[in-house]
């Protein structure tokens, strides 16, 4: 019986001591929510290795000849800031996109030209997480909880601005104004169904100027482009694709120097949205 009982109080101990002197996966939580946004490939990007190829039907636009972004390079690592107050922790993701933008231009009714020029432009997302279990657990406990919109900027010249963003339809009404303030729960994206008419506005800076939403899911690409309607104001109407899924929008400005000026800079503005394919409940 004795023999028993200094047996079970070893296990006993041995089990406290285990417990107790486990190390944790991660030793801060600022590292364990770094590890989190750097294997989130899916919510934490700034968009696709280009938009479009060169022989590709979808990037044509005949306001302007036929233009696309082709393949991007990124920082070696993006950077990311996390900032812990009790059980939430807010993340600033940043990184820098390089490449190039190609333009096929009429120089005259029987000739054209391709112009090429620099891209570099900075992209943040914002995310917010909250610690749902003990430090203990898998990266100590914590899970994304919101995200927001992306949004990027051309860095050498930057001085168009979309302001707000509306988007109609019988089913809903969205605006949105600050894309790094707009966040949305991972669980509950805003949702479209499949081929659900959206009717879009954005409201810039850019009186003379193009916009366009580029869609994306997987390789598949659309770009639709918006009629400039003056002072600043694009509008557009999109039908959300049709299979369920995981998606995201970009809304796309530019000025428009960068398209017909060879030599003017390129100078972008744009939001990309995160956003779910659902049947309706």
């Amino acid at each position: 019986m004795r023999k028993a009982l200094v047996v079970a109080l070893m296990f006993v101990f041995a089990a406290t001591c285990f417990v107790a002197c486990q190390k944790p996966e991660f030793e801060t939580d600022e590292d364990a929510v770094r590890a989190l946004v750097k294997g989130d490939p899916a919510h934490f990007t700034s968009g696709t290795a280009g938009d479009s190829t060169e022989n590709a039907q979808l990037s044509e636009d005949t306001t302007m000849g036929k233009w696309w972004r082709g393949p991007q390079t990124h920082d070696s690592a993006a950077t990311i800031d996390v900032q812990v107050q009790g059980d939430t922790a807010r993340v600033g993701w940043h990184q820098h996109n390089y490449g190039e933008v190609f333009h096929w231009i009429m120089t005259s009714d029987t000739t054209a030209a391709k112009w090429t020029k620099p891209l570099q432009e900075a992209v943040q997302i914002n995310g917010i997480f909250r610690r749902e279990g003990s430090d203990t657990a898998a990266y100590r406990g914590w899970k994304l909880n919101k995200i927001s919109l992306a949004y990027g900027q051309s860095e050498t010249t930057s001085t168009v601005r979309i302001d707000s963003l509306k988007i109609h339809s019988s089913l809903r009404d969205i605006l949105i104004v600050d894309p790094l303030a707009a966040y949305y729960h991972v669980d509950s994206l805003v949702a479209f169904t499949p081929g659900e008419q959206l009717d879009i506005t954005l409201y810039t800076n850019a009186t003379e100027g193009y916009a366009w939403l580029h869609a994306f899911w997987g390789s598949a690409f659309v770009r639709v482009p918006f009629d400039n309607q003056g002072g600043g104001v694009f509008t557009g109407t999109w039908h959300a694709q049709m299979i369920p899924g995981f998606r995201f929008a970009i809304f796309d400005l530019m000025t428009r120097n960068t398209l017909m000026d060879r030599v003017a800079p390129y100078d972008y503005n744009g939001w990309l949205l995160p956003y779910k394919i659902q049947t309706a409940r």
